[in-house]
């Protein structure tokens, strides 16, 4: 029996031991890692105009126009930088507007919020689209897609960063504006809420 336990207490012994090599040997790993998480976004949705409108026949066309606010917060110590943005608005997979954004920085460990204005001009939607869309508008209930496509340039490598944002909105009846987080699409994104606050000053 003593022979038994004093076996299993080796094979502990060296599996504890494998593990805490294999975690002080892939530690250069996960602080590269964790030092290039990406910056966080949010969209606001402070406007809109357009969802609500019925045409009379068919193939009539409708404009829309959209104010969104986009947050970023930078998580790193030092800038993350954007040449320009593209954004494309949908609604049950149609596209109703798009736009572009500036080209703006984020300074280290700060946040910052950037317009963005979306529209379009003769948009041809199925009736019954058209139709539900301005009875969610009048319920407050319109859910929106937002993505986002910003392009790097603080690195010489003019990187895209992909997001993809879910806003809901209305006319009447619904919850007011708030901002929601996007879903950021990247090779470090998968890290991005399990970091530990002191890998982030590296």
């Amino acid at each position: 029996m003593s022979s038994a336990m004093d076996s299993a207490k080796q094979d502990i012994t060296r599996a504890v031991k494998f593990a805490l090599v294999v975690i002080w040997m892939t530690i250069p790993f996960w602080v590269i890692s964790f030092r290039t998480l990406p910056v966080k976004f949010s969209v606001e949705l402070r406007g809109a105009t357009g969802l609500d409108a019925v045409p009379a026949h068919d193939d009539a066309p409708i404009s829309t126009a959209f104010n969104f606010t986009l947050h970023a917060a930078n998580r790193r110590l030092t800038d993350r930088c954007y040449r320009r943005g593209e954004a494309v608005v949908r609604y049950s997979g149609y596209t109703v507007a798009s736009g572009r954004t500036r080209a703006f920085c984020v300074g280290g460990k700060e946040a910052r919020d950037v317009p963005l204005v979306a529209w379009a001009e003769g948009v041809g939607l199925p009736r019954l689209i058209r139709e539900r869309m301005a009875a969610d508008w009048r319920a407050g209930t319109v859910d929106l897609e937002v993505d986002v496509k910003l392009f790097r340039c603080d690195d010489n490598s003019a990187r895209p960063t992909w997001m993809s944002c879910m806003v809901k909105s209305g006319g009447g009846g619904g919850k007011p504006p708030r901002a929601t987080r996007c879903t950021t699409f990247g090779f470090h994104n998968w890290a991005s809420d399990i970091t530990p606050a002191w890998m982030q000053y590296f």
